[in-house]
């Protein structure tokens, strides 16, 4: 008896280093790929701010074309002179569609725009989380349905508008960028991570469906990043908010795109790789979510989101 536990517990033990180990070789040794086996075209959605803007520029430094996919005008135009300034070989196109009101017309739109593009990887990245944490009952109507448009729909649609032409030429892959929300229930964030667990399923789903028809799928799963996202209204400028958990924009868009077509589900930033091994291997959900829920009462008593709170009833 004492031998047979003694075996169990070492190939428990072997399964958790092996799969360490190997988070660690894809997240830190393994070759990046060559883009453009995918396609000349990258399409990036929220590509103005934050991780999808530095997304943009590290596609366009591997030498990919890129249309970028917002809801300014005016970001859009800015982003596309920054990119064309620094890589002036690269073709940079911009289209403004607003996901939270996507209706018939604006998918036309996007169909119309990737239509004649030899489009080689969708980065789905537009998203919301909540303003702060909150019980469901206490969102808007407005702040429900902005969480199902941004997170839900956007991802469904582009993922619709890109597919039959990569099917066509029987290569592409698309990236849908989750969030670590969705490995375990997050209570007072429930809609954010049931959304997050949605695009976490759809991307294993249709990676199954197109396994064999050179199309691939892939979910990121970042943890926090320094962007206005994760510090809203931030006195700090966000690059400064950098730590090893939480870096920049840019070195957590240099560790995606170095993941792309590596892996169905992956977090791509070697630390929080081994944060989710960590949680996903020695924690135990009841544990996960009853410190979540401590954590997100008190953000919610916070005396700035009580205030919120009493100007959200007002309205």
């Amino acid at each position: 008896m004492v031998s047979f536990l003694y075996i169990v517990g070492s190939l428990c033990i072997a399964k958790f280093l092996f799969t360490l180990v190997a988070e660690l070789y894809r997240a830190l040794l393994s070759p990046g790929p060559a883009l453009k086996k995918y396609g000349e075209w990258a399409v990036v959605t929220g590509a103005t701010d934050g991780i999808g803007k530095a997304i943009a520029f590290e596609l366009v430094r591997k030498g990919m074309h890129v249309l970028l996919i917002s809801r300014s005008a005016a970001k859009l135009q800015a982003v596309k002179s920054e990119l064309v300034s620094e890589h002036k070989e690269a073709m940079v196109e911009t289209l403004e569609v607003d996901f939270s009101a996507l209706s018939a017309d604006r998918r036309a739109a996007v169909e119309k725009a990737v239509g004649g593009k030899d489009v080689g990887v969708l980065v789905n990245n537009v998203g919301i989380s909540y303003a702060f944490a909150q019980w469901f009952d206490e969102l808007t109507d407005a702040e429900v349905q902005s969480l199902i448009s941004l997170n839900v729909e956007s991802t469904t649609w582009m993922t619709r508008a890109v597919l039959p032409g990569m099917l066509q030429r029987q290569r592409g892959v698309v990236v849908n960028m989750s969030s670590a929300a969705a490995r375990s229930p997050l209570p007072l964030l429930a809609q954010y991570s049931a959304a997050k667990g949605y695009i976490e399923n759809l991307t294993r789903s249709l990676a199954a469906e197109y396994a064999t028809k050179g199309v691939a799928f892939q979910c990121q799963s970042p943890l926090w990043v320094a962007t206005a996202m994760t510090f809203p209204g931030s006195k700090v400028p966000i690059d400064e908010r950098a730590t090893l958990l939480t870096p920049s924009a840019t070195t957590f868009a240099r560790a995606s795109v170095a993941r792309i077509g590596n892996g169905v589900m992956v977090s791509p930033y070697w630390a929080h790789g081994v944060y989710c091994w960590a949680v996903q291997h020695l924690l135990p959900d009841w544990l996960m979510i009853r410190l979540a829920l401590k954590l997100h009462k008190q953000v919610r008593f916070h005396p700035k989101n009580k205030q919120k709170m009493e100007e959200k009833k007002t309205k």
